[in-house]
């Protein structure tokens, strides 16, 4: 496949609510391919089911900026933007849920596409989502994380 492999992954953060883990934003001159979306906690012993939701985004929210990591040393810097941990939440796109699951959280959440043409594809400045959109019962370390490839 062509373009270029980032990762992001944020570790053992505390979260309480329902809210929107990984905002990224598409360069403005280049597709940006999500290709796996992850959600795992370690401080939770009980069973409790959650879920989780991927979605275009139409207006961005407030998060903490994070800086995808290269698969390769020589890629150059990611061309969008991402940010984590949203403390004002972004305008979902009315009726483009992407994907949506319900997980354990003993097991925890993994999205891999099937093949190359379940992979979504955010547009051009375009804004996907991913959101634990069921709060937890109680307070957990989640981690959680995507791996996207920049195309253009």
């Amino acid at each position: 496949m062509i373009g270029q492999v980032y990762y992001v992954h944020i570790g053992a953060q505390a979260q309480t609510a329902s809210k929107t883990l990984i905002e990224i934003a598409s360069a403005s001159s280049s597709v940006t391919l999500l290709e796996r979306a992850q959600i795992g906690q370690n401080s939770f012993d009980t069973s409790e089911n959650l879920g989780c939701k991927i979605q275009l985004i139409t207006t961005t929210g407030t998060g903490t900026a994070t800086t995808p990591v290269p698969a390769e040393a020589q890629n150059a810097a990611y061309g969008g933007t991402v940010k984590t941990n949203m403390t004002i939440e972004p305008s979902y796109t009315a009726n483009k849920v992407m994907y949506q699951s319900g997980f354990n959280v003993l097991s925890g959440f993994l999205w891999t596409p099937a093949n190359d043409d379940e992979v979504i594809a955010v547009a051009p400045s375009g804004l996907v989502g991913i959101m634990l959109d069921v709060a937890p019962s109680a307070s957990m370390n989640f981690s959680y994380g995507a791996t996207i490839r920049q195309v253009g």
